[in-house]
C-alpha cells in the first residue's frame, strides 16, 4: 500500500515555521509553554526527513504504515492547538501602551483555557515523545526509496492485441496514421498520442505503427515505462535498428552517438511507448538526426505537457469509447460475441458498462473477468460493480496506480480530496479552489495568489488525464470537470485506505467504524426527502476539517460539537437547517450555504475571524447580519440578491461580491457605497427595474470608482444600464443577463463604448421580444465597432450561442 501523505509531509515541515510564529508573537504563554513549543518544533523537523523518505516507499510494511499514521493524526492535532491558541487565550497587545491591570484582569478571565491548554500540552508532548521513539526503534531514517516494477507488465493486452478484435479503432487509426504519413516538409516529425490511462493509446499507436511501416528502412519499437531506464532504452532501440548493435552496450551518451551515426542516412520509424517526464524527452530525442529524409516517431504518454514537449502540435488526444462501441467490446469479452448478452443480465450489463465509462481498459478487464464467472445476476453485480475488493481488478487498478505515483505529493492530496464528491458528479472549479485554499492544501508561491495557484494545480490534474474538463466559460477557461468513474472509485479506495475521508451512504445510520480519527466527512446519496435518517453523532466526528453534505440537511452533526472545523458545505441540501452553534467555529474559514433552505444568518456570525468564504446565494436569505463586516479576512462574499448591511466598506480583504443593488435604504443605491472598494476583482450585481415605473432606476457606473474590478456580471429584470465616460477602464468580462427587452427604440445599455479593457461581452435574456433584439443588436454593434478585440456572445432563449 502506497502511502498518501503528500498533504502530511507539506503539514510536518510547515508546522514548526508555524511553531516559530507562535514564540514571536506576543503571547503570554504558560510557564513551560514556550519550551514545549520549542520541543515540538525541533521534533517535527526531524520526523519530516523521515516522512519524505516514507513518502518515496511504494510498498511500505505494516509498522511503517503505522507510525504514518500516528504522525499524521500527531501533526493535525499539534496545528489544531495552534490555530486554537489565539482564539482562547485573548492576549491582547502587548505593547508598551498596555495597562499592566487590564492585563492581569485578561489572565484572570482566561484561568479555565490557561488549564485547558497545560493539559492539552502535556499530552501532545508525550505523544511527540513516543511517536518519535517509535521512528528510533523502526529506523525509518534510512529507508531507501522502493520502486517495485510489476511482475508482468499489465499493458501487454494492448501491445498484442489482434486486431481483428479491437473496436471502435478505425476511425483513429486512419487520422493519425494522417498525421504520420501527412505532406509536409521531409523533415522529422513527431506525433503524439495523448490521453488516461487505460483509453487505448498503445493500442491506437500499435496500429499506426503497423500500418504505416512501408517504405522505412529502420524501425524500432520501445517502452519507456515509469521508472525509466533510459540506457536499457536506447540499447532496445539500438539493438532493433541495428542487428549488428550490442543494445546492452555503453553509457548512454555512447548510445546516443551509435544511434544517431546508424540513423543519420536512413529513414527510420519509430514508436516510443509510454513516456512520463519532459526530461526523458530531451534525452531520448538527441539520438535522432534531422536528416530530412522524412522519418517519422510515433509517441504515447499520459501527460499533455510531454506529449506537446515533443510534437508540438501534432498531438492526437483519445477519446472514450461510445455507447455502441462499448456495448460491442464488453459482450465480446464477457459472452463471447455480440449480442450473446443474455435477457436476465442485459440491465445488469448496461450498469457495468455505465460504470466503465467507455474506458478501454475497464471494460476488457471487466468483461474478460465475467466472461469465465458464472451467468448469474448476483455473480454479475458483485464482480461487475463492486471493484474495490476485487482483488482479480489489481492488473487495471495497477495502471490507474501509475498516474498517481507519478504525481507530487501536493498534487496527491488534492486527487484524493476529490474522493468527498459523488460519481459522476460536476464540480465546479471556482468552489473547489477556495476549498483547498481553507483546507491548506495549497502552498505559497511568490507572486500568485493561492487561489490562482489552486486553479494551476486544477489544469495540471486536467493536463495529466486524471480529471476531465466539463462545462467551459465563454472566454475560454474551465468552469467545472468530472472525475471519470474508473478514477473515482480508485481514489476512494486511496482515501480510505490512508483515513483520507470518512465517507457516509445513506444506508448507513452513523460512521462507519475506522482505523482513526475522521477529519474529514461527506455525507452521500441520501433521498433529498429522506428526513428519517439519523443524524450523524458529533462526538464521532468532532476532529472534522471539513464536512460536507450531498443528503438531507437532518444528516448534518450538531455544529456546537465541531470546535476545529474549516470547511462547512451544504450546497444544495434540502430540509431545514439549524445553525445553532455555527459562530462557535472560530476556525471555520469555508462555509457554503448556496440552495438550502436557510432564511437568515444567525446575528453572531462576525465571530467567524478566520471566515474566507460565505455564499448565501440562491437561499431565502434576504438581509445580512451587521456583524458581516467584522469578518476582516472575508475575501468571498456571495449574498446574491440579499441586501448588504451598511459598513461593508470596512472589508478591505473582499474580492468577489455578490449582492443586491439595494443600499441603505430603499432608494440608495450600492454602487455609490462600494466603488471605493479598491480590493473587488469581481462584482455580481442583482437589480430589480419594474416595467410598470415611469421612471425607471438606471444602474449607472461612475468614472472613478471600482478601480481594480476585472469581472462585472449585472442581473437585472430589464436593461437599464449606464457607463459613464472612463467607467470600469480594468473591468474585461461584462456579463448583461435581462429578462426581457424595453421596445424596439431602446436597448437600454448605453455607454460599452466606454469600457477601455473589454475583452469579453456576454448578453443573454430570458425573453427573446423584440426589445431583447434591439438591446443585443444594438450593444454588439457599439462593442464591435468601438472593441473590435472583443468577443461578444449572444446567448438566445433557446440556449443557443452565437458570436
Amino acid at each position: 500500500m502506497e502511502i498518501a501523505v503528500g498533504a502530511l509531509s507539506g503539514m510536518v515541515e510547515a508546522l514548526p515555521g508555524k511553531l516559530g510564529e507562535l514564540l514571536q508573537q506576543e503571547y503570554e504563554l504558560l510557564s513551560g509553554a514556550r519550551g514545549d513549543v520549542a520541543f515540538f518544533q525541533d521534533e517535527l523537523r526531524t520526523m519530516n526527513a523521515a516522512v519524505l523518505r516514507c513518502e518515496a516507499l511504494e510498498e511500505p510494511d505494516v509498522q511503517t504504515s503505522s507510525w504514518i499514521a500516528q504522525v499524521r493524526d500527531l501533526a493535525f492535532d499539534i496545528e489544531d492547538w495552534v490555530d486554537l491558541f489565539a482564539h482562547r487565550v485573548d492576549a491582547g497587545t502587548h505593547d508598551a501602551t498596555s495597562h499592566r491591570f487590564s492585563r492581569w484582569i485578561r489572565r484572570l478571565t482566561t484561568i479555565p483555557d490557561r488549564h485547558v491548554i497545560a493539559t492539552e500540552l502535556k499530552e501532545l508532548r508525550a505523544r511527540v515523545v513516543e511517536v518519535s521513539e517509535l521512528r528510533k526503534r523502526y529506523s525509518l531514517g534510512p529507508q531507501m526509496p522502493s520502486h517495485h516494477a510489476p511482475a508482468v507488465d499489465p499493458r501487454l493486452f494492448a501491445l498484442y492485441a489482434d486486431s481483428a478484435d479491437l473496436v471502435g479503432m478505425d476511425g483513429p487509426r486512419d487520422e493519425v496514421a494522417g498525421m504520420v504519413t501527412g505532406q509536409g516538409s521531409g523533415g522529422l516529425k513527431v506525433v503524439s498520442i495523448v490521453g488516461m490511462a487505460g483509453s487505448g493509446k498503445t493500442t491506437l499507436a500499435r496500429e499506426v505503427y503497423r500500418l504505416v511501416n512501408a517504405g522505412f528502412t529502420c524501425r524500432a519499437s520501445v517502452s519507456v515505462g515509469r521508472s525509466s531506464d533510459v540506457a536499457k532504452v536506447l540499447g532496445d532501440m539500438l539493438s532493433q535498428v541495428d542487428s549488428r548493435g550490442r543494445g546492452d552496450a555503453g553509457d548512454v551518451n555512447q548510445l546516443i552517438g551509435r544511434l544517431r551515426e546508424h540513423l543519420q542516412d536512413k529513414r527510420y520509424l519509430l514508436m516510443i511507448d509510454d513516456l512520463w517526464s519532459v526530461q526523458t524527452w530531451e534525452i531520448i530525442k538527441h539520438c535522432f538526426p534531422a536528416n530530412n529524409l522524412g522519418s517519422r516517431i510515433i509517441t504515447t504518454t499520459r501527460i499533455e505537457a510531454v506529449a506537446k514537449a515533443g510534437a508540438g502540435d501534432h498531438v492526437y488526444k483519445t477519446c472514450l469509447l461510445g455507447k455502441d462501441d462499448a456495448e460491442t467490446l464488453f459482450t465480446r469479452r464477457a459472452f463471447g460475441s455480440v449480442g450473446g448478452c443474455p435477457a436476465h443480465l442485459k440491465d445488469v450489463s448496461a450498469q457495468i458498462m455505465k460504470k466503465c465509462g467507455g474506458l478501454p481498459l475497464a471494460i476488457v478487464s471487466v468483461g474478460g473477468l465475467l466472461a469465465s464467472k458464472a451467468r448469474t445476476r448476483d455473480e454479475f453485480e458483485r464482480l461487475g460493480l463492486e471493484w474495490r475488493t476485487n482483488s482479480e481488478l489489481q492488473g487495471m487498478k495497477q495502471i490507474i496506480k501509475l498516474s498517481y505515483s507519478d504525481l507530487p505529493a501536493n498534487l496527491k492530496t488534492c486527487l484524493l480530496h476529490l474522493s468527498i464528491f459523488p460519481e459522476n458528479h460536476e464540480i465546479e472549479i471556482e468552489r473547489l479552489a477556495r476549498r483547498w485554499v481553507a483546507e491548506g492544501f495549497i502552498n505559497e508561491q511568490r507572486g500568485t495568489s493561492l487561489e490562482e495557484t489552486a486553479r494551476n494545480y486544477i489544469n495540471e490534474l486536467i493536463g495529466r488525464n486524471l480529471i476531465q474538463p466539463s462545462q467551459m466559460n465563454h472566454d475560454g477557461t474551465h468552469r467545472s470537470y468530472v472525475l471519470h468513474p474508473v478514477i473515482h472509485d480508485f481514489i476512494i479506495c486511496k482515501s480510505m485506505e490512508d483515513n483520507f475521508v470518512a465517507l457516509v451512504h445513506a444506508q448507513q445510520q452513523d460512521v462507519p467504524p475506522g482505523n482513526g480519527t475522521v477529519r474529514r466527512l461527506s455525507l452521500l446519496n441520501s433521498s433529498k426527502h429522506d428526513q428519517a435518517t439519523a443524524q450523524i453523532d458529533g462526538a464521532k466526528v468532532s476532529r472534522a476539517r471539513s464536512i460536507t453534505v450531498f443528503s438531507h440537511t437532518g444528516r448534518t452533526p450538531r455544529l456546537n460539537e465541531l470546535s476545529v472545523l474549516r470547511v462547512l458545505d451544504l450546497e444544495g441540501c434540502q430540509g431545514p437547517l439549524c445553525l445553532d452553534g455555527l459562530y462557535k467555529l472560530l476556525l471555520l474559514r469555508y462555509l457554503n450555504l448556496k440552495g438550502t433552505d436557510v432564511s437568515e444568518l444567525p446575528e453572531q456570525i462576525g465571530e467567524l475571524r478566520c471566515l474566507e468564504t460565505l455564499d448565501v446565494r440562491s437561499t431565502k436569505v434576504k438581509v445580512l447580519p451587521p456583524s458581516i463586516v467584522k469578518l476582516e479576512k472575508l475575501m468571498h462574499l456571495l449574498a446574491g440578491n440579499a441586501k448588504l448591511p451598511s459598513g461593508i466598506t470596512k472589508m478591505k480583504s473582499l474580492l468577489t461580491l455578490s449582492c443586491s443593488n439595494i443600499g441603505k435604504s430603499a432608494d440608495a443605491d450600492i454602487i455609490q457605497e462600494l466603488r471605493n472598494m479598491v480590493s473587488l476583482r469581481e462584482m455580481e450585481l442583482f437589480c430589480n427595474v419594474p416595467r410598470t415605473s415611469e421612471d425607471k432606476k438606471q444602474v449607472t457606473f461612475p468614472s472613478d470608482g471600482f478601480q481594480s474590478l476585472k469581472k462585472l456580471s449585472i442581473r437585472c429584470s430589464l436593461p437599464s444600464v449606464t457607463f459613464v465616460t472612463d467607467a470600469l477602464s480594468k473591468v474585461e468580462v461584462l456579463e448583461l443577463k435581462f429578462e426581457e427587452g424595453l421596445s424596439e427604440e431602446s436597448s437600454g445599455v448605453s455607454g460599452i463604448e466606454h469600457l477601455s479593457g473589454l475583452k469579453h461581452m456576454i448578453i443573454e435574456f430570458s425573453q427573446h421580444d423584440a426589445g431583447a433584439a434591439a438591446a443585443t443588436a444594438a450593444v454588439k454593434t457599439t462593442a464591435e465597432k468601438v472593441h473590435p478585440n472583443c468577443q461578444v456572445i449572444i446567448v438566445n432563449v433557446d440556449k443557443k450561442t452565437n458570436e
